[in-house]
């Protein structure tokens, strides 16, 4: 046990020193007003926009390590969703919703006016993704999801609620550390059940994600709480037609992979991969590898 954990935290401390290396000096952070809010993103190169969006406890700071090799040959853009980030909130998380953050990102989209975009997400910002295409399918060239949650796919799946409830078990410790009035405690359990980390593992990686993840924990309970969605059918999705690519990791729950194999499936333009070595964590534990799979799609979607 003791030398499975070391191996792990070397393999972490290895990968994020590699990150870091790729990233560059933080570009000036901008604004823009949509919906009544204030996003913050940054953007770094010049040409077809790509724009990065985060999942849960999680900020525009989860794609530094994507950054430089993105913004090498195209115009790397990357925004804090709404509630998320360190900024303080407007009111009390009233409006944190799945049909928020859908129209925020149709809304910041249609700011930069420059034409559709490649979307790239991770994990909810697949869901949010997803939907802002199914409501404004022009303004995307295309779109990467790494591991999109989509419940409303799972729920008809044969073994959906046996793939479901696998991950639910671990979410003891998350919903533990909620109750006891512990929101930091419970962000850093909930990375620990959704990549498969040790109890403990998750405060011991390299920073700056410790860090990330404890200063979005105020969005752990909200998170939660959202709902899985207007139901969407596999008829539905199958009228979508922009180029899509769903990447599964390795070693992941067989509830993100039922997720994203239903998904590429249904889409009329959809296309699945599997990224070896890594399960949730695929974007964290190997930046260059997913960045050289969005590139490559980009290059076939151009």
């Amino acid at each position: 046990m003791v030398r499975g954990y070391a191996a792990l935290a070397v393999a972490s401390i290895i990968g994020g020193l590699f990150a870091l290396s790729r990233a560059q000096a933080e570009p000036v952070t901008k604004q823009m007003e949509v919906n009544g809010t204030t996003l913050r993103y940054v953007e770094e190169g010049s040409g077809d926009p790509v724009v990065f969006l985060h999942g849960a406890v999680g900020d525009l700071r989860i794609w530094d390590a994507h950054r430089p090799q993105i913004a090498d040959q195209r115009r790397f853009i990357a925004y804090t969703q709404r509630y998320f980030g360190t900024v303080d909130w407007p009111d009390e998380g009233k409006l944190f919703s799945l049909q928020t953050h859908v129209q925020d990102l149709i809304a910041f989209v249609q700011g930069f006016n420059s034409g559709p975009v490649h979307l790239v997400t991770w994990s909810y910002g697949g869901q949010v993704g997803t939907y802002a295409a199914l409501v404004q399918p022009n303004l995307f060239r295309s779109m990467v999801h790494f591991e999109p949650t989509f419940d409303t796919l799972l729920a008809d799946l044969p073994g959906g609620s046996s793939a479901n409830s696998e991950m639910l078990n671990r979410f003891g410790p998350t919903e533990s550390a909620l109750q006891a009035g512990k929101p930091e405690d419970a962000a850093l359990r909930l990375v620990e059940a959704v990549f498969k980390l040790p109890d403990g593992a998750a405060a011991v990686q390299p920073e700056p994600w410790p860090t990330i993840w404890r200063e979005n924990a105020r969005t752990v309970l909200p998170s939660l709480k959202i709902g899985p969605g207007v139901p969407v059918s596999c008829r539905q999705l199958g009228r979508l037609k922009v180029p899509t690519l769903v990447v599964e990791g390795q070693n992941t729950y067989a509830r993100f992979s039922m997720v994203a194999e239903q998904l590429a499936a249904c889409l009329g333009n959809g296309l699945l991969v599997t990224m070896p070595d890594v399960n949730h964590d695929g974007p964290y534990r190997n930046p260059a590898g997913f960045a050289a799979k969005i590139e490559s799609f980009l290059d076939l979607a151009d």
